[in-house]
Parts: C-alpha cells; structure tokens; sequence
C-alpha cells in the first residue's frame, strides 16, 4: 500500500450509509465474541447502531471527531475520539475491513486520532476493547498505550466488563511514539 493512495477523511452525513455497514461489520465482529463465554451476552446490533446515531454529537468538534480511512476511494476503515475529560479523549470503535488489515491503515487511523485528540486539548487517550482483538491490542501498545485498570468514563454494559481490555496513552504530543 502506498501511503499516498490512503487518505483520511472526517465523517459528514455523505457517508452515513458507509459507516452505518463499517459500524455494523464492527459490532458483528465484536457479538461473535460476547455469545461465547465468559460473557454469553448478545448483542442488538440495530439498538447499539441507533444509540450511535442518536449520540453523533459527541464525535463532532470540538467533543470528538469520526475518520474515515480512504483507500483508492473505498472507505475501508474508520474510527472516532471523543472527548472525556478536558485533557482526556477516547478511542472509539476502531475498524478496518477485514482484506484491508495488516496493510498500517489502522496505525494511521491511530497516529490521526492522537493528533486530533491533542489538538482538541488531550494529553492522553484510554480506550477499551474485547479481550479476543489481540492484534489491534499489539497495535496499541506498538504506539505507546498501556495496560490500565477500568477508567470511570467506560461506557460499555457492566455485564461485560470483566475481563475486558482498558488502555491509557499518556504523553499524546510526544514524538516517537
């Protein structure tokens, strides 16, 4: 992949139907994971779409931002930050297709999210994720986050919470990492 043929974009309602599937792709990955144990949870993805939706005005400046990766002009990834506390962002729902993983799309996706998050007042970014995503846990820890113990902004049911993965970068404006 050459770096020039990626680009990222911010979401507008253009691309309402493309996130919609991202998101949607997103969420079906993630439920295959939570009907198995320890959790056997299911997931209403139609709910937890509509919650997004409903909710996209904490992912619009200055509280957050949603990207979308471009590739040859496909969308094939996407991810969003918000705001959480006033030095704080959080990363949201990072995806890339599955054809288009392993390609340092989701680095980029990552590096644009932190410099966004430090434009917007953040000096660290925590997230969240399900245990079975080990290959976007490597990414993170690649880029400077660390394992951390449950934050108070986690959003996710408490059903789910154990066991579950939380990360914190600090230093978001340090080069190098």
């Amino acid at each position: 992949m050459k770096k020039s043929q990626l680009k990222i974009k911010l979401y507008n309602k253009n691309y309402k139907d493309i996130l919609v599937t991202m998101l949607r792709e997103y969420l079906e990955f993630t439920a295959k994971f939570l009907i198995e144990d320890p959790w056997k949870c299911s997931v209403n993805i139609d709910d937890e779409l509509a919650k997004t939706f409903d909710n996209l005005d904490q992912f619009t400046a200055p509280k957050g931002e949603i990207f979308l990766a471009i590739f040859n002009n496909k969308v094939v990834g996407t991810a969003s930050i918000k705001m959480i506390r006033n030095n704080a962002s959080e990363l949201k729902r990072m995806y890339i297709e599955p054809k288009y993983r392993r390609q340092k799309i989701g680095k980029f996706l990552l590096k644009h999210a932190i410099e966004k998050s430090v434009h917007f007042g953040a000096s660290e970014m925590y997230l969240e994720s399900p245990p079975p995503f080990k290959p976007a846990h490597k990414l993170y820890l690649k880029n400077g986050f660390e394992y951390i113990e449950e934050y108070p902004e986690v959003s996710i049911p408490n059903e789910l919470r154990f066991n579950w993965i939380y990360m914190k970068r600090s230093n978001l404006s340090k080069k190098g990492q």
